[in-house]
């Protein structure tokens, strides 16, 4: 190895080190670790809520299976024509970690959102969209034939 390239490697590898060793950026600073938890659905959806009035809304237009053969991979997908949706809790009643996802949008975004989440056994779906401080609800129920959290 020619000493050029030594000195090269050298400083790349002294960068990667000290990249390495600085703090994790602001988003996975701000996880909210508790909202994840492992806990009974009512007992964690009051944690996060509190009192807060919650509305039902055909505004938000969530579609699932009605019976899903793999609790592994429950397709989504959820839409709304509202504006001003800055944050979506997407929660599975009976699962061992109910909050299944929590995404925060721009406010200029329009909602459209498609994932696959996990279900162990069947139960509602409940979605809570944050708009301007108000919060609006939509759930369905969804029959599930093998659980995908290990749990049967």
């Amino acid at each position: 190895m020619q000493r050029r390239t030594f000195m090269q490697r050298l400083i790349q590898l002294a960068i990667g080190t000290f990249a390495m060793s600085l703090p994790p950026n602001r988003a996975v600073a701000a996880w909210p670790r508790e909202h994840f938890a492992t806990a009974e659905f009512d007992r964690l959806f009051a944690r996060v809520f509190g009192n807060q009035e919650i509305v039902d809304s055909d505004e938000l237009v969530l579609q699932l299976p009605e019976v899903a053969e793999n609790g592994a991979v429950v397709p989504l997908t959820l839409s709304s024509t509202l504006e001003r949706i800055d944050r979506i809790y997407i929660w599975v009643e009976k699962n061992p970690t109910p909050l299944a996802a929590e995404f925060a949008f721009d406010q200029s975004v329009a909602l459209y959102l498609t994932a696959r989440i996990k279900m162990a056994e069947s139960c509602h779906v409940v979605v809570i969209a944050q708009q301007d401080g108000r919060l609006l609800r939509r759930r369905q129920w969804v029959k599930v034939v093998q659980g995908g959290c290990g749990t049967g």
